[in-house]
């Protein structure tokens, strides 16, 4: 059994190759990500990280919505031992300042329509829809008690604090769930939560990633959308808050 996420991934990565891992519904297209692609771009953005001297241990934040170059940081973070801290896209420039700081990240990757939010750290920033090039091939032993990521509480009773999990911790969180739910290469996840929520996570990224699901993002989250995707993607997998089935209840209504 794999000791680590990047493992898990990795593994399901080499039996699953030319299936698709991730859909993005546009408005006007639908784009597509293997699981080879996506090993690949979580593999350049590792050795990336790597020559600018990020390694084991180091924190790398990320300020972006859900797509698969969220992913693909998120796993080649954790490809390299270093540790993961998704940021809330809410966030003003003045939060992203205070929690890359109070998490020691030295690299936060961040997309375009975000950037303006980045502009108070001093931290090393990269463009997440960037081109990234690299030669060195990063390589890290991780074990279960290494730690993999750093969510941030959502602050609603003081300020947000930071919880460290291990890839140990993960990986638990994960088998757990497969003992109460079947999710196989066959599932279709429906991924409206951001990526930064700890639910969202879980189900639609560990789980669909660790058995060769597919997993589709919205470019846009609103009941149009969303009842479009749930008809035309053969979604078989739908983890949410409440609130999303209030939107479908309405639209049905």
């Amino acid at each position: 059994m794999p000791a680590n996420l990047w493992a898990v991934f990795a593994d399901t990565a080499a039996r699953f190759g030319d299936r698709t891992a991730i859909e993005i519904q546009r408005a006007d297209r639908l784009d597509r990500f293997t699981y080879r692609e996506l090993h690949d771009m979580a593999s350049v953005r590792a050795a990336w990280l790597s020559s600018n001297g990020i390694g084991k241990g180091d924190r790398c934040a990320i300020l972006a919505h859900n797509d698969a170059h969220w992913c693909a940081a998120y796993l080649g973070i954790l490809k390299l031992g270093a540790v993961a801290v998704p940021l809330d896209t809410n966030y003003s420039a003045a939060q992203v300042a205070t929690i890359v700081r109070d998490s020691g990240a030295t690299m936060l990757f961040v997309s375009d329509k975000l950037l303006a939010n980045a502009a108070d750290t001093s931290e090393h920033v990269a463009n997440i829809h960037g081109e990234f090039e690299a030669d060195r091939e990063p390589a890290a032993t991780i074990g279960s008690s290494d730690p993999a990521v750093i969510l941030y509480t959502s602050g609603t009773t003081s300020d947000p604090k930071g919880v460290v999990l291990s890839h140990g911790n993960l990986l638990a969180e994960r088998d757990a769930a497969f003992a109460a739910v079947t999710v196989s290469e066959r599932d279709v996840v429906l991924g409206v939560l951001p990526l930064f929520h700890s639910l969202a996570q879980l189900a639609n990224l560990l789980l669909p990633f660790a058995v060769g699901a597919r997993v589709v993002y919205l470019e846009t989250i609103n009941s149009t959308d969303l009842i479009r995707a749930l008809t035309d993607r053969k979604i078989t997998i739908f983890a949410c808050v409440p609130q999303f089935f209030y939107l479908i209840h309405q639209r049905v209504m």
